[in-house]
């Protein structure tokens, strides 16, 4: 399922991604940062300069169509980078990937 709205309160995921530093990006986005060349600093840096304006898309996961991500566009030193972001009150890491955009 996708819509064209956000899930999630962006600002709330922001403030985790502050508040759990590197805890904040599953392993499969700490592996698309660094295939990106990216530090964990500058995909804190990313996540935090996401706009509402920038949501691509929100969607549920294929294996269970009640959990939603929101995916975001943005474009960081030259390059277009989808960033899928959820927010788990339970705990949990809010960022999912970080994925260069091909065309």
């Amino acid at each position: 399922m996708e819509k064209h709205t956000p899930h999630f309160d962006l600002a709330q995921v922001k403030e985790e991604v502050i508040r759990l530093g590197a805890r904040a990006f599953t392993a499969s986005a700490r592996e698309g940062g660094r295939q990106l060349e990216l530090s964990l600093g500058q995909m804190r840096l990313a996540v935090c300069a996401l706009e509402a304006r920038m949501l691509y898309k929100s969607m549920t996961t294929y294996a269970d169509h009640r959990i939603w991500q929101d995916v975001y566009l943005i474009k960081i030193y030259g390059t277009e980078i989808y960033i899928k972001v959820t927010y788990r009150p339970s705990g949990g890491p809010p960022v999912i990937s970080f994925k260069e955009k091909t065309s």
